[in-house]
């Protein structure tokens, strides 16, 4: 809110140049970004060496997977904004205790690897409950989603 107040001060016609969803979505794709960056970054450092993840008897996914995860991590940071931001909005302490526990259970499921399919599908489809709820949260519905996917107006 304070952000807000900011921005209206600082604009020429006294409106908020940006939502709240505007801001929430920026947020995750920015936090997002960041932490796949951290994550590749780290993960081109462990291909350098002095020993190389998946010569000498491990598992040759390694790099794959980490790919898959930095992925799936950058699209989870962007719903959790979103819904985030939405219960500081609207005082529901519950979405944000709920953003949190999905947080813990995305980076404790990487514990089950070298078992990347322990922490790859339920990641995944941890991401796909993240995305319905932020797209119905954001206003989204099923019409609107039909529409789409069919290309119509």
């Amino acid at each position: 809110r304070k952000a807000i107040e900011g921005l209206v001060a600082l604009s020429e016609d006294g409106c908020s140049p940006i939502s709240i969803q505007q801001m929430a979505y920026v947020a995750g794709v920015g936090f997002g970004l960041m932490s796949g960056a951290f994550s590749m970054i780290n993960l081109l450092a462990d291909s350098l060496g002095p020993g190389t993840v998946g010569i000498h008897g491990d598992s040759q996914l390694y790099f794959l997977t980490s790919a898959f995860m930095t992925m799936v991590v950058i699209f989870l940071h962007t719903f959790w904004g979103i819904l985030f931001f939405h219960g500081c909005e609207h005082r529901r302490w519950w979405e944000i205790a709920a953003v949190v526990v999905m947080h813990l259970a995305v980076s404790g499921s990487t514990f089950c690897n070298p078992l990347y399919v322990g922490s790859l599908v339920p990641s995944y489809l941890l991401m796909a409950a993240a995305a319905t709820w932020a797209y119905l949260l954001s206003g989204g519905s099923a019409q609107n989603l039909r529409r789409f996917l069919l290309c119509k107006s």
